[in-house]
């Protein structure tokens, strides 16, 4: 089992990686901050059946449901919908956030900091106001 957070590496006044933790309905939550977190929290942190989320064709955080063998409900889900769609470059309206189980979502090469493909197949969407 992975440790949900290691110790942040001081670079300067920057620590890494840049992820905020907190709880929503009882599971663990964590946003990546910068595109580096959120790479270190997709592709490291986030175990294969944790839940993925990210708002639909704008920079934003990744944030990620630790399952631990549990299944979220639709309230979960939504308000973690939510995490995303506020902490994405989009200010107003409507959001379309993506999420699928963590297994879904590669890094190919070539990518930058914080960019990832999602399996469209296995992923739903929801649309948040914002």
């Amino acid at each position: 089992m992975r440790h949900l957070l290691p110790h942040p590496i001081n670079e300067g006044k920057r620590k890494f990686p840049n992820i905020k933790r907190m709880e929503v309905g009882g599971f663990a939550v964590l946003q990546g901050r910068d595109a580096e977190s959120n790479d270190h929290l997709t592709l490291e942190l986030a175990d294969d059946e944790d839940y993925w989320f990210h708002a639909k064709g704008v920079p934003g955080s990744h944030v990620v449901i630790k399952a631990d063998g549990k299944v979220p409900d639709r309230g979960v889900i939504y308000s973690v919908a939510e995490i995303a769609a506020r902490n994405c470059q989009k200010k107003e309206g409507m959001v379309e956030v993506v999420y699928c189980k963590k297994k879904f979502v590669t890094k190919r090469p070539g990518m930058n900091p914080g960019q990832v493909a999602v399996d469209e197949a296995n992923s739903e969407k929801i649309e948040v106001q914002i």
